[in-house]
């Protein structure tokens, strides 16, 4: 049993963390979350995926397509990332715990040796067969 459970931790464990959500961050969110990418909207509705960013003063600071580029914050209309979003998470994490409870309970209730097979006592079973 405790395999059992060691295998479905682990399997949990990458599945848990892939709950995350694209938000809409203001240009502080950037120091606080601290994203890896972030999908910049300008002022004339083109979009760039910026890698690394950083945000000093008044300027966002990154990588588009493999080049450094500075950006007047400014120029920048929207910022969209992907987040950690806990909430999905937990919901994922208590519906597989509640899966695996109601399928215990079900194989428990099940019975063991012969579940679903008439008991065989002197050698008729309920039906008057032989057994």
């Amino acid at each position: 049993m405790l395999h059992q459970r060691i295998a479905v931790t682990v399997l949990l464990i990458p599945i848990a963390a892939a709950c995350t959500t694209v938000a809409t961050l203001p240009p502080q969110a950037i120091e606080a979350k601290t994203p890896s990418m972030v999908w910049v909207t300008k002022g004339d509705n083109s979009t760039v995926l910026v890698q690394s960013p950083e945000l000093r003063t008044d300027t966002l600071a990154g990588f588009v397509e493999g080049d450094y580029v500075e950006m007047p914050l400014s120029d920048v209309h929207s910022m969209r990332a992907r987040i950690s979003a806990p909430g999905k998470t937990r919901l994922l994490v208590g519906g597989v715990i509640a899966a695996v409870a109601a399928t215990a309970i079900i194989a428990t209730k099940a019975g063991g040796s012969g579940a679903g097979i008439p008991p065989c006592e002197g050698g008729i079973d309920p039906n008057g067969n032989e057994c």
